[in-house]
């Protein structure tokens, strides 16, 4: 995800076309693998979300719910009040308006934190009928793109709401599906051979090269478009055991496990932060148009964004303000004192 905002969300600032094509390229690669990105997000966090589901609201609130949506407004006023340095460098103002009506529809850099809630409610309340649930998730995926015209249609329902509607409504389905389908999923992880894994990698390439070049119609490129997500799951899921068999590999994804809120919620003021100084800088202008910058610059913003979001986490969770990437926990009165049980 890190990479994406890099790549296809600052490539062209970092990497001008009237300096590099490489900014093309970046973008290019990281919007081909979208039907596969935020799928694979979602399908993790149901899988992850399974003994959650089960348990008792009192356990749950906070650390699914409140320690998601606190983060998420809070993250979101702070890009709202330094992004427009980026976006609209002549209009702060409007620009921070508008991203009131964008955190409110789950249209802004994080709305991916903020559907989550919402995805863990859904999964309770079908919790007693998984397979009902699936179904229920399979038929509103369907039906994503006619409400989405539909709404945009209506003269009344503002187009951020349109589109923040089609964004639960297309990627409940991986939540849903990570939630009901788990131990199978594991099961195939387990007995999946690396060359599963190759086919799966090498279909979800042909499909999306068929989907970029055909002009399809609606039905057909939503068709592709599920088939893209299909096959780009099936070769994550049959990869990944390969991949945790290394020892090192295993200890990085357990250390930044831990620390994917706030890797989230950091990186993309970090990018905003190297969109607006390189360019136009000392180091920007040596670089500028070399091959250096057309291979390395991408991944290695990338890399530095992930690891000052993990030094955040490690100060914050050492020294604090705690409340930057979790709900503020409210203290409990003392019962002792002078009016109080002894």
């Amino acid at each position: 995800m890190v990479l994406y905002h890099v790549g296809a969300g600052a490539g062209y600032a970092l990497l001008p076309k009237d300096s590099s094509s490489a900014g093309a390229w970046w973008s290019s690669v990281n919007l081909a693998l979208a039907p596969v990105r935020m799928p694979l997000f979602f399908l993790v966090s149901g899988m992850l979300a399974v003994r959650a589901v089960q348990r008792p609201w009192s356990r749950v609130l906070r650390p699914r719910i409140l320690d998601l949506l606190w983060p998420y407004l809070l993250w979101s006023t702070l890009f709202a009040l330094t992004a427009w340095t980026r976006y609209a460098p002549d209009d702060p103002v409007g620009y921070m308006k508008d991203q009131v009506a964008v955190t409110l529809t789950a249209m802004g850099p994080y709305w991916f934190i903020a559907v989550l809630p919402v995805f863990f409610v859904a999964a309770r309340l079908g919790r007693g009928r998984p397979r009902l649930l699936l179904a229920v998730a399979a038929a509103v995926y369907v039906g994503a793109w006619p409400l989405r015209q539909l709404m945009l249609g209506a003269e009344m329902i503002p187009q951020l709401v349109a589109e923040g509607t089609f964004r639960v409504t297309v990627y409940a389905l991986w939540f849903i599906a990570g939630y009901v389908l788990r131990d199978r999923l594991i099961a195939l992880a387990e007995r999946a051979h690396p060359l599963l894994g190759v086919l799966g990698a090498a279909c979800f390439v042909l499909v999306v090269l068929v989907r970029d070049e055909m002009d399809a119609g609606a039905v057909l490129d939503r068709s592709l478009l599920a088939a893209a997500t299909l096959t780009g799951l099936l070769a994550a899921i049959a990869v990944a055991p390969w991949l945790t068999r290394s020892a090192a590999i295993a200890r990085c994804g357990r250390e930044l496990g831990s620390r994917t809120l706030a890797i989230y919620l950091v990186h993309p003021l970090v990018i905003n932060l190297a969109v607006v100084w390189y360019p136009d800088s000392p180091l920007g202008a040596a670089l500028r148009g070399t091959a250096a910058a057309d291979v390395l610059l991408v991944p290695v913003l990338a890399t530095v964004a992930v690891a000052l979001a993990v030094a955040v986490h490690g100060i914050v969770e050492r020294w604090g303000p705690h409340w930057l990437f979790a709900a503020p926990q409210v203290r409990e009165k003392s019962n002792t004192g002078p009016l109080g049980g002894g």
